[in-house]
């Protein structure tokens, strides 16, 4: 019972023998034959019994061991159903919670944010920096619900609830539901993620895509095609629509095929049939499929998306090597999926080589495919330029099973699940309460210790520059900021027509420089916001008409304020 392999026999077709140790589990695609010559028996293991003290005879075949099997196999299952109601409990309360907290407006708009709400409105396959999915979400929630925080942050809290419960769905039927009740709970219980529900960002809706092609490829591998059994061609499809989904929210969900294949070159130990290769071929056609309307975007303006990947891995950036980087991306680790949860996660992976029982287990190899080559990936991106602590979060769908199963062939690893959630807890408490202060006294309030210090400049930056704009009937803003841009389009509900960006070099960074860059000969009134004079002065000498029409300054914090300074212009003569 409990977390062995062959607790359960979970219907024909399986690749779990009843009663098989978990390290004679056997590969999806092996032969029987090639199966029998690594598993005993039970012919040659099991001994004849010698008949009971008293001459007593032995039950009847089909008596009384037959009910203490009968026993055995309705408590397996009534402990596979508590434990399957306990995750479906923990992930919608969550789920409950995290959208509780949305509701109470405690966390600014951040400016990524602004600019997918402004993705959605322009309903493109494409953007400069990133696929569609997350703007479209974003602009399905915000016309239902009205263009809010909270409703252009309701899909957060969804797609890590099914992030979640995906990671519970795996972990479930490659061992059983109390390892997979473990794994969601790591996950959810991560202060990461936490913080990340409370964000609408690309991260949890990639993952969600993930997770579901995960668990595809695994309901796909679990049927073994013979005469009389199919090749499960659906799931192979529904693995494909996942991989496709979560690369049209962020490219970076081409890293779970990309490490599976690497497990099918490298690990896999017996050979492919014909009809597995069709089913990834299926697979790969219909992540395609999904995902053509970005290629074609993509094909269309140059694949400046590509292009941009490229640049922001500025690898070589300020010297060879950073050590520094290294060291603060895996510190960030900590805080990103919870210190006990990334360490359990090391501790799996590392150890995974040197253990002959897991090594010969198909399944934990295959799950530390999908997850340690973007961890080691992210590893070297930060020693060789920088990487954000974010950048390696998809291989903590694969690695909080996998530390799910480490630590729990340990007689305290339920105990240090429970750490884990603890910790998550009290990280919650502790940024949210500290928001809710900031929200209130924040101005009265030292800047250091504001979670979200960084979000506080947009609402009274956009405030003044949006009050301006309509006091002077500018058609467009116009700013060096692009930060500043996508708060003041969220906050005014306007689209990438009415603002205009300063771009001298004329080369785009971002998508406001790639869609809205100012372009000499723009003749319409617009209303300059920046946050230097000396800024505002070289730019507004570059227009026909140019008029100051304020300047001030706001405080953020009680250590910190922000400047700006706003002109009336029109007539724009070049850079």
């Amino acid at each position: 019972r409990g977390s062995g392999a062959g607790a359960v026999a979970r219907g024909g077709g399986r690749w779990q023998n009843r009663g098989a140790p978990d390290s004679e589990a056997r590969e999806p695609g092996a032969s029987m034959s090639a199966q029998s010559s690594r598993t005993p028996s039970r012919a040659r293991t099991s001994a004849p019994r010698k008949p009971a003290a008293g001459g007593a005879k032995a039950a009847p075949k089909g008596g009384g061991g037959g009910r203490r099997g009968g026993g055995a196999a309705a408590a397996a299952a009534a402990e596979r159903a508590l434990w399957t109601q306990r995750a479906w409990a923990m992930l919608a309360g969550l789920c409950v919670l995290r959208l509780a907290l949305n509701a109470l407006g405690l966390i600014p708009v951040h400016f990524d944010e602004a600019q997918y709400w402004a993705y959605g409105r322009e309903m493109a396959a494409g953007h400069y920096s990133k696929p569609p999915l997350v703007g479209w979400l974003i602009l399905a929630s915000t016309s239902l619900l009205g263009d809010t925080a909270f409703a252009l942050r309701f899909f957060a809290p969804l797609a890590h609830l099914a992030v979640g419960a995906g990671v519970f769905l795996v972990g479930r039927r490659l061992f059983d539901a109390r390892t997979g009740f473990w794994a969601a709970l790591l996950y959810s219980a991560a202060p990461g993620v936490s913080i990340s529900a409370g964000l609408m960002t690309t991260d949890p809706v990639m993952m969600a895509g993930w997770v579901l092609a995960l668990y595809a490829l695994v309901r796909a591998m679990e049927v073994q095609p013979g005469p009389k059994t199919a090749e499960p061609w659906g799931w192979w499809v529904l693995m494909g629509v996942g991989v496709g989904l979560g690369m049209l929210a962020k490219y970076t969900a081409v890293a779970l095929p990309l490490g599976l294949l690497g497990y099918v070159i490298f690990s896999r130990e017996t050979p492919i049939t014909p009809s597995r290769r069709r089913g990834a071929a299926l697979a790969a056609g219909a992540a395609l499929l999904v995902l053509s309307p970005n290629l074609v975007w993509n094909a269309r303006h140059g694949f400046v998306t590509v292009t941009h990947l490229g640049e922001n891995a500025e690898v070589g950036r300020g010297g060879l090597v950073h050590p520094g980087e290294l060291a603060e991306f895996l510190g960030a680790q900590f805080g990103v999926i919870g210190p006990v949860a990334f360490l359990a996660i090391l501790a799996a992976l590392v150890t995974l080589p040197f253990d002959p029982a897991r090594r010969g287990d198909w399944r934990e190899r295959a799950l530390a495919w999908s997850a340690a080559p973007l961890l080691l990936a992210m590893c070297v991106q930060a020693i060789l330029s920088q990487a954000n602590a974010n950048w390696a979060a998809p291989a903590y769908v694969g690695g909080s099973i996998l530390a799910a199963r480490w630590l729990l062939a340990r007689p305290w690893g339920e105990l240090a699940g429970k750490v884990q959630a603890g910790i998550g807890v009290v990280a919650v408490v502790a940024v949210f309460l500290l928001g809710g202060v900031y929200d209130l006294w924040g101005r009265d309030l030292p800047r250091f210790a504001d979670p979200f210090k960084k979000m506080r400049n947009g609402g009274p930056f956009c405030e003044a520059a949006l009050s301006a704009m309509e006091g002077e009937g500018a058609q467009v803003l116009l700013s060096n900021d692009r930060r500043r841009l996508s708060e003041c389009l969220f906050e005014g509900g306007m689209g990438f027509r009415d603002v205009a960006v300063w771009d001298p070099d004329g080369v785009p960074s971002n998508h406001f420089e790639f869609r809205s860059r100012l372009a000499p000969g723009d003749d319409r009134v617009m209303l300059l916001a920046v946050e230097s004079e000396e800024q505002g002065r070289e730019i507004a000498e570059r227009f026909a008409w140019a008029v100051p029409v304020g300047s001030g300054r706001f405080a953020t914090h009680s250590d910190r304020s922000v400047n700006y300074v706003l002109w009336a212009v029109e007539g724009f003569q070049g850079y």
